[in-house]
């Protein structure tokens, strides 16, 4: 048997790259090997013209023959038409679409953010302390109340309303709620703890106590300490130390003495700043509590690249002799220290 190689048996290729798939898109008909003598290769080449062919018969379609006389045309559909029959599937389909172009698109345009976690970090139901009735005047200089607070003998009954003792460097005597010794060998006026032109209305009555205060229940106060208040220390009020208005005493200041380093050992250094070969000196602002520990540290400058942290977490663990009051006695204080970092 033998193979024919004659019209319309002719042998065609047809190249299968994206360049020779556009070079027979824009050619005029599909390249052939071989001669063509067959009408079915010549109407083959006709239904596959040039890329100019077919916008030509896109704009000005071609005229069809003339039908016979008594033939009825019957409309059929073309062999690349779509598919009428829609059903459920394709609308599936296109819901599913048009869901995941909404969700990729409606972001952009609304500008959808995550919660702020701000509300997070606040404190709800907190309502902060008003000091200022405690805010004494005292002649001009600089931080002349050293801090301020108060206490009293640990009791749960409200401050009392009284009159305050005198303000003094050294307390040598508490006041009392309740006179306990009426026959003392050596008496001597009871003080608070501050300084001694710090001056405090105060009203006309027998007892001590706290002239700001409502209630009469011969108490001195909730605090803790040797003073008059909610507070903690030898002052009056709130706070901590001594004198009023609240706060701390600071170091150096009205008598009171400087901590001294016992145990602090220098930070590690930042891989940052180590591949930089980065010094430079972090200035802390600490409470150095009457135990010796570090504690509350805030960062008042630093030269970055992350020493400043390394700073902070290092001067927690810091051992040191604390700061000795008016009178005599270890106190909390706030103070500035320095943390230098440097490459040997």
């Amino acid at each position: 048997m033998r193979e024919r190689k004659d019209a319309p048996f002719t042998q065609t290729s047809f190249g299968t790259g994206v360049g020779d798939n556009l070079k027979d898109f824009f050619s005029s008909s599909p390249a052939t090997k071989g001669p063509i003598n067959s009408k079915l290769a010549v109407a083959w080449g006709s239904n596959f013209g040039g890329f100019g062919t077919r916008i030509k018969e896109f704009f000005s379609p071609p005229k069809q023959a003339p039908l016979p006389f008594a033939v009825k045309p019957i409309k059929v559909k073309d062999i690349w038409s779509k598919d009428e029959n829609f059903g459920w599937s394709q609308v599936i389909a296109i819901g599913l679409h048009v869901a995941v172009i909404a969700l990729l698109v409606i972001p952009i345009f609304t500008n959808v953010l995550p919660a702020s976690t701000e509300a997070k970090n606040k404190l709800v139901g907190v309502v902060p302390l008003d000091i200022s009735p405690y805010m004494a005047k005292l002649p001009s200089g600089a931080n002349k109340a050293g801090g301020g607070g108060g206490g009293n003998n640990h009791t749960l009954t409200p401050t009392s309303k009284g009159k305050l003792p005198k303000f003094q460097w050294t307390q040598f005597t508490p006041p009392q709620a309740k006179i306990q010794n009426l026959n003392p060998k050596l008496a001597m006026d009871p003080s608070l703890l501050g300084p001694p032109d710090l001056k405090v209305p105060s009203p006309n009555m027998a007892n001590f106590g706290d002239p700001l205060a409502k209630s009469v229940t011969d108490s001195l106060g909730n605090g803790n300490g040797t003073g008059i208040g909610s507070g903690s220390g030898g002052g009056l009020g709130p706070g901590e130390g001594g004198g009023t208005g609240g706060g701390l005493f600071r170091a150096g200041l009205n008598g009171v003495g400087s901590p001294q380093c016992i145990y602090c050992p220098q930070p590690e250094y930042s891989d940052e700043a180590r591949k930089a070969k980065y010094q430079g000196t972090v200035l802390l602002d600490v409470t150095v509590t009457a135990d010796g520990r570090v504690i509350s540290p805030n960062v008042i400058k630093g030269p970055g690249l992350g020493l400043e942290e390394k700073a902070l977490s290092q001067v927690k663990n810091w051992k040191m002799r604390p700061a000795l009051g008016p009178s005599g006695k270890p106190v909390n204080c706030r103070v500035q220290i320095e943390v230098t970092f440097h490459l040997y």
